[in-house]
């Protein structure tokens, strides 16, 4: 009987550590698993992110656009402007430009 005991703990040791193997096998085949599974997710979301930035960007871009051409637009108005307002001063002031060039070096004509 003390045998027969003796037997049945060895086997039951045995089944242990079978239980045991399969157990470290499990669990590093679900970690292996898991870190597969971290790496796919940490991918995809650097993808993700990496597309919002560049949508970012490219919104970004298409306003600074818009609006360079809202304050080119602006400029060429407030220019044309200002040249309707002063192309009529610019005779006057040709004319005195004559006069004050004529008056200090006179008139020469090179023949």
């Amino acid at each position: 009987m003390a045998e027969n005991l003796a037997q049945e703990i060895r086997e039951h040791e045995s089944m242990a550590k079978n239980i045991v193997a399969e157990a470290k096998s499990k669990a590093a085949e679900i970690l292996a698993e898991a870190q597969a599974e971290t790496e796919r997710s940490m991918k995809s979301v650097r993808q993700l992110c990496h597309r919002q930035l560049r949508e970012s960007i490219a919104g970004a871009e298409k306003e600074a656009e818009a609006k360079a051409a809202e304050i080119t637009q602006k400029g060429q108005s407030d220019a044309k402007v200002f040249y309707e307002q002063k192309k009529g001063s610019v005779q006057g002031v040709a004319d005195w430009l004559v006069r004050e060039v004529i008056g200090t070096y006179g008139i020469r004509r090179d023949d």
